[in-house]
Parts: structure tokens; sequence; C-alpha cells
């Protein structure tokens, strides 16, 4: 009788093992048919804090890469980063969901410390977007119309009962600076600067011309209409709101940010960054983040997370003469965004529901390597039809 019992029991544990194997196994096959919703963190975490106009920003770094892609995109996304000799961070997104992250190259060239998947990198302009979201915001609250003047904020401009929000906002205000700014202000020093050496071409109204000044003279009508400096409304209405834990204002000397190089007389320059040219950014290019930072806070302006269906569409409404729009240029497939600066470039594709995306941070920026036009379409049309 007890030989029986003890058979049986060896039976009764063998099954448990069993369903334990089994039920593993489904869980990761399912984990790797659907990918990952975010980066798992890993358990070695380190936290940067700062302050800035009295907010808090407190940075954590770094998590774990992750790569759900069939062997054939794989290779063929390897084989594109490869020729391109990228160095940063490749995030890939489909279905809402992490298929791809990983970080490649050096974060400083001289000590040899590598990129991480969570480094942080200066976006770059593609910040127009976040500011583009705040003044939506003030649309909604009815504070706030597309069609009002510029000069109701600013009375004492040239063209000020001309040129409208939706003008700043899609670039075809006639606006450009005389000279950048070349020493460190306040942010009302620098719209300051902004205003005294503002140029306006009346021809030039309706029609596009890259102007970084149209979204810091935004940025300052979000910050007077609020009583809020930009960077706190940054934070109450992005940062918090999304819970982004890799994602803040640039100062010197961040450890978590990789040095940016430029590829210059046939070898890469580190660039040296001067408080002033972070400064003068308001608005435009001062704000730093992670890939999946990056893409939680393109994607919300997307899929309802921050803005109603309605408000995505009168944000992004375009006409035929606009490529650009609120901070994105519109393609057929996808949305573009772009930024280059400080030796970084940022370079994001994504469908106008924020579920796929190819979001690419490098800090070794070279005109010739294309990052912008070519291997992020590239990367797109990979995941795209994977």
């Amino acid at each position: 009788m007890k030989k029986i019992y003890a058979i049986l029991l060896t039976l009764i544990s063998l099954l448990l093992i069993g369903f334990i194997l089994v039920g593993s196994f489904l869980k990761f096959r399912a984990a790797i048919k659907h990918g990952q919703e975010r980066p798992v963190a890993s358990k070695k975490v380190q936290q940067s804090v700062y302050t800035l106009d009295g907010v808090k920003f407190v940075n954590h770094n770094p998590a774990e890469s992750v790569d759900f892609l069939p062997t054939t995109e794989k290779e063929n996304i390897q084989h594109q980063l490869d020729k391109n000799k990228f160095s940063g961070t490749c995030l890939l997104v489909k279905n809402g969901k992490i298929i791809y992250l990983k970080a490649f190259g050096r974060a400083n060239d001289a000590t040899g410390k590598l990129n991480q998947i969570n480094s942080v990198y200066p976006i770059n302009s593609i910040q127009k977007g976040l500011t583009s979201y705040l003044i939506m915001q003030l649309v909604q609250k009815h504070r706030l119309n597309f069609n009002d003047k510029i000069g109701k904020f600013y009375p004492k401009i040239p063209g000020a009962q001309v040129v409208t929000i939706r003008d700043m906002l899609n670039m075809c205000s006639g606006y450009q600076l005389t000279r950048s700014m070349n020493y460190s202000t306040s942010d009302q020093g620098v719209l300051k600067y902004n205003l005294t050496h503002l140029k306006f071409n009346s021809q030039q109204v309706g029609k596009f011309s890259y102007q970084e000044v149209n979204f810091t003279l935004l940025a300052g009508v979000a910050s007077m209409l609020t009583g809020t400096s930009y960077a706190k409304l940054i934070k109450q209405n992005i940062i918090d709101k999304l819970n982004l834990t890799d994602t803040g204002f640039m100062y010197l000397n961040n450890s978590q940010q990789p040095i940016g190089y430029n590829f210059d007389k046939n070898q890469w320059q580190p660039q040296k960054i001067k408080q002033y040219e972070i400064t003068r950014e308001l608005g435009t290019s001062n704000i730093y983040m992670s890939a999946w930072d990056l893409y939680q806070s393109l994607a919300a302006l997307r899929d309802g997370a921050l803005l109603s269906k309605q408000s995505k569409t009168e944000l992004y409404q375009q006409s035929l003469k606009d490529p650009y729009v609120a901070g994105m240029y519109p393609m057929t497939q996808f949305n573009r965004m772009h930024g280059i600066g400080f030796g970084f470039e940022s370079s994001v594709a994504m469908d106008s529901n924020g579920q796929t995306a190819v979001v690419l941070l490098t800090n070794h920026w070279n005109s010739q390597a294309m990052v912008q036009n070519t291997l992020t379409s590239q990367l797109y049309q990979i995941i795209n039809h994977a």
C-alpha cells in the first residue's frame, strides 16, 4: 500500500511540474507574439535629481533591452543600422507595444562609455510639438483661438495685426530673427531679445519658412495666459500626466546625457554646449528625453491620452500649402518629426494614431548619414509590413 501511495505522489508531483512548465511556455510565447508594453526596469536603478524654476525633476536610468522581432526583420534592421553606423538608441513600436529597444555606440568616445537604452538625448526641434500641445490646451479652454492675431499678446511687433496663432504654428508667419542670442538670461529675457530682434516680411505670410522664433513667442503666449513658467507647464501637463521618468530640461554636465558629436574634417568632433545655447531655445529645442519617453509623449498626442479626436483634428489641420503643422511634417504613410542640434539628431516616424513608430536618437550627427530621410523611413517600412 505504501508503495502505491509513493507512486501516486510521484505522479501528482510530475503532473504539477508539467502544468507549471506548460504555463511558463505559453506565457513566454504570448510575450513574444504580443510584445511588451514598456521596458522592464533594471534592478540597478540610478536617479538624477535637479530643480528648475522651482520644479523638481527626477530621472531614472537604466532599463533593459527588448527584442521581439522575427529573425528576418531583425537582420534587416541590424543591417540598416550598421550601414549608417548608427550610434544612439533605437526604439520600434507596433500596435502600441515595444518590439525592439536597443542602444548602440558610445556615449563618450574618449572614455569608451556606451549609450544605454534609457540614455537621454536633446530632442531638439521635436519639442515644438509639445509647445503646440500647450497652445491647443488653451484653445480647448477657450482662452485662445487659432485665428487670434499675435498682436493680442505682443501689440508692438511688426505684423501684429496680420499674423495669426495658426500662422506661427505652421511656420508661415513671415517672422525671423536678425541674429541669435549669445548670452544667458531668464525666459523673460529670451522673449525680450526675440521681440527686439524680430524681422517681418509681409510677402512671406502664408508661405512656409522654418523659423524658431515662432515657437519661442508661442511659449511666451502660453506662459502669459496661464501665469506659469514654460518649464512648469511642461512638467504639469506632459511629464506628470504621462508619468515620464526620463524627461527634463537640458543642463550642463548631465551624467545621463551622452556627449554630442558632429562629423567634421573626416573625424568626430565633440560639441561643447554653452549655457546660453540652451537658454535661448525656449519652447523650441532645450528638452531632453529617452527614446521611450519621447514615444509616449508623441503617441499621447495621437491616441487620445492627451488630445481628443476633435482637438487632434483641429491642431493638425493642414492645407495643401502647409508641409509643416504644429511640430510635425505630415507624410503619406506616417507623420515625421525631426530635430538636429548640439551634436545630436532625433528622428521619429509615427502613424496618425501613435500605434506604430520608429524612434531614433543619436549622439553622433553626420549630415551624410541620412538618418532623417532614409534610415527612419526604411525601418518604418520594415516593421509596418512585418
